[in-house]
């Protein structure tokens, strides 16, 4: 199972999806499904970064709006919004996303993790002359603790 440390001739496979104009992406190993958006629980000011939570298969699974997290306009959520349920160890979080794209398979070899700006991303890579900024999904599991 890859890891991002050790990356040499790798190819990554990761879910890729976009904040607005921007893309990013999560290892594949760590996305559970994708999911349309269900009856959300707000509550407003609890932790920063958690928009809600929704009741998953049983389960109370927080949700991070990703716009949040990115300093991006915020946008309604909606019946049509989609989230990623990402696994981290034991624990499952939901990240509020505007599309899902596809699965890629980009060149460990092309990550770059001295441009990462923020705790929440491992670093970016380029792939098919686009920039991809690559979650790091620990960062964000710590939100929902």
């Amino acid at each position: 199972m890859p890891t991002m440390s050790n990356l040499d001739a790798i190819r990554l496979p990761l879910l890729t999806f976009r904040l607005g104009e921007r893309r990013y992406a999560l290892l594949i190993e760590d996305v559970v499904e994708v999911a349309a958006m269900v009856d959300m629980l707000s509550i407003p000011a609890e932790r920063e970064g958690i928009l809600g939570y929704v009741n998953r298969r049983g389960g109370i699974l927080p949700l991070v709006d990703l716009r949040n997290i990115f300093k991006q306009p915020i946008t309604p959520i909606t019946s049509a919004s989609v989230f990623i349920v990402a696994a981290g160890g034991n624990k499952q979080i939901g990240l509020v996303v505007d599309t899902v794209e596809q699965v890629e398979y980009v060149d460990a070899l092309q990550l770059s993790d001295t441009l990462a700006s923020s705790p929440y991303l491992h670093g970016i890579i380029s792939h098919n002359d686009d920039m991809i900024s690559i979650i790091a999904l620990p960062s964000l599991m710590a939100l929902a603790q």
